[in-house]
């Protein structure tokens, strides 16, 4: 970079005691500023030479070293300092120049200076004894010419505006530098740390916990891994929305953090899911307090948006070193532990157990099993028909699915079915279920076969799904079957999810002219008056009540309340379960419309069904 292209600070101080002086430097650095006798002009006017543009410089005057350092001051409040003094040896009867170059440095550092002198009065030991001969200090020596002084104080204040570039740059460069270290550091605390409640986040549990390990190590102590879930946790975001749930997450957040130890670890795991990490543990027995005290301040309280709200939680633990020497095997095991109440009943802790991981094992093998199966297609319907008790005709069939696993035979839904809706599986193969009921309800009656209604059961995942309306209507279409025909099953439990988002899917449902049943009814918590809101036709009473009918009163009297209850809403009463005739004449008392069990046939293959309805077509009916 050519140094004459940028504008630069040219002001300099002279100081020195003779007047005489300050003039000449005015002519040799400034000509022409107010003056007619410059020496250019001289010289011009003497050779005939031409005049050459020189530089400029701004030249102030101070006749003793107080002076000038009152100037030095007052130039640096006004935002202009001097960037070049010329300072002579001798200014009696005040401070010598040495003394003036001390005290100017004092108040300005950056000043550049050149020390007019004929080395009469200070040896050059002298001197540098005093004052430190860096590049901020040149010796001139009288006498000097004009050429000296020019190159000089060229040099020097190009050498004072380099100087405050690199220090501005430098000083640009240093907030540069800590701009971006503070963005890294959020940038870290942002994946480090949870931004909802504030608490350290999954990344940074595997590191705190291995250091947890190594300290138990070195001291001979134990550590337990504590996975918390809350239960439920959803159904207050979907009925209160997400502004209240996060709240409840801090507050639930705050109430873990104010239980433990400061020494111990609180984590925000997963979206509802927490971890504690106790470390110092000289006995396992030492956690259950403290789960328990967690648990308690979970299930505490908290009134948020008008609203006085609790939630409870599943807790599972792990213990070093008794589980595990590795930080993801604890909390992993720590987790099947928290899996495991969340199974058997909410609000409880429990420790690991090698059965939990067994079982753990079994449905990840299970999960992996359901990818293969879905590909390879070996799944497989079987049905079970359903009889009008009133005719002994058969009215209807339940599509129920098997999954036909190589190497161990049929395997039945209760085993796969709930590891399916875990996993997501449980969509592709209900729209399998779905798809493939149609096509054989289509076939039976291309052979003769008249028609009946179709049951086939909807889980939780799928009546949530976006688009099951949609893809229900597709299915009829593609399969050609009257949606007339069509009974979709839904468990009273799914029903009483967001009532009001369900009676919209439900009456969808309807206009499609489908119809619908509540499954498994009586296990649920439906009451009359949602009951009259749903559109439903049909009420399938649970086997588990059928099954006790000759030896519960009390399943007797639910039973027929609920065939009284159904009947007076004007639906449609279906037992299921069937297996005896005792069970089958209460049923025919108490007026239910139809039945279906192992009375009559169990679930079988297409093909053997159809065989069962001809034959039993052709015994005239024996229950009419």
């Amino acid at each position: 970079m050519n140094p004459m292209s940028v504008p630069a600070n040219r002001r300099i101080l002279v100081v020195d005691d003779t007047p005489a002086i300050h003039q000449d430097f005015r002519k040799i650095l400034s000509p022409g500023a107010g003056s007619d006798d410059s020496l250019d002009d001289t010289e011009s006017l003497l050779f005939g030479t031409p005049q050459v543009s020189r530089l400029q410089f701004q030249i102030d005057s101070a006749y003793q070293g107080e002076e000038a350092l009152e100037l030095v001051k007052r130039a640096q409040a006004e935002g202009q300092p001097y960037a070049l003094v010329f300072a002579d040896m001798r200014m009696p009867p005040g401070w010598d120049g040495l003394q003036t170059i001390e005290r100017l440095w004092e108040a300005d550092p950056r000043l550049q200076i050149a020390l007019c002198t004929a080395f009469s009065d200070y040896s050059w030991e002298t001197m540098s004894e005093r004052i430190e001969f860096d590049d901020q200090l040149l010796i001139l020596k009288k006498p000097f010419d004009t050429l000296e002084i020019r190159q000089m104080a060229s040099a020097m204040t190009w050498k004072w505006q380099l100087a405050q570039d690199a220090a501005r740059k430098m000083r640009s460069l240093e907030r540069t530098i800590e701009e971006r270290v503070q963005e890294l550091l959020k940038v870290s605390h942002l994946l480090q740390y949870d931004v909802l409640t504030e608490l350290p986040n999954s990344m940074l549990l595997g590191d705190r916990l291995t250091q947890a390990m190594a300290q138990c190590r070195r001291h001979d102590r134990q550590l337990a891994v504590m996975f918390i879930g809350l239960d439920r946790f959803k159904r207050i975001n979907n009925a209160l929305g997400h502004p209240v749930g996060d709240e409840m997450l801090k507050r639930v957040a705050r109430a873990l953090a104010t239980v433990v130890r400061e020494s111990d670890s609180v984590f925000r795991y997963g979206s509802d899911e927490f971890v504690v990490v106790l470390g110092d543990i000289t006995d396992p027995q030492q956690t259950k307090g403290v789960a328990e005290k967690l648990l308690t301040a979970i299930n505490a309280p908290h009134p948020i948006d008008g609203h006085d709200l609790t939630v409870t939680a599943s807790l599972g633990i792990s213990m070093y070193p008794a589980d595990g020497f590795d930080a993801v095997a604890l909390i992993k095991k720590a987790e099947t532990a928290m899996r495991n109440v969340k199974e058997t009943g909410p609000n409880d802790y429990r420790f690991f157990t090698e059965d939990m991981n067994r079982r753990a094992r079994q449905q990840q093998t299970i999960e992996s099993g359901l990818r293969l199966a879905l590909q390879r297609k070996e799944f497989v319907l079987h049905y079970q028909p359903k009889l009008d008790l009133r005719s002994g005709k058969v009215v209807g069939v339940e599509a129920l699915v098997r999954w036909n696993r190589p190497d161990h035979g049929l395997v039945y839904p209760s085993n796969f079915i709930p590891v399916a809706e875990d996993s997501g599986l449980i969509v592709p193969l209900s729209q399998w279920v779905l798809q493939e009921a149609c096509q054989q309800a289509c076939r039976w009656q291309a052979d003769g076969m008249r028609p009946l209604y179709l049951s086939v059961n909807v889980s939780t995942i799928d009546f949530r799904q976006r688009g099951f309306v949609e893809g229900i209507a597709r299915t009829l279409k593609e399969t050609g079957l009257d949606p007339t025909q069509l009974e979709l099953e839904i468990t009273e439990s799914v029903l009483m999810q967001n009532v009001d988002t369900t009676v919209a899917i439900l009456k969808a449902i309807k206009q499609l002219g489908v119809r619908l049943a509540i499954d498994d009814f009586g296990t649920g918590y439906s009451s009359l008056s949602y009951l009259q809101k749903f559109p439903v036709d049909v009420l399938k009473i649970d086997q588990s009540f059928v099954g006790d009918l000759s030896i519960d009163s009390n399943d007797a009297k639910l039973v027929s309340t609920i065939i009284s209850l159904g009947k007076s809403l004007n639906l449609h009463i279906i037992a299921e379960g069937v297996e005896t005739l005792e069970q089958l004449e209460f049923l025919k008392l108490h007026q239910c419309e139809e039945a279906q069990g192992y009375y009559f046939s169990k679930a079988v293959e297409p093909q053997a069904f159809a065989l069962w309805m001809n034959e039993w077509e052709q015994r005239h009916n024996p229950l009419a």
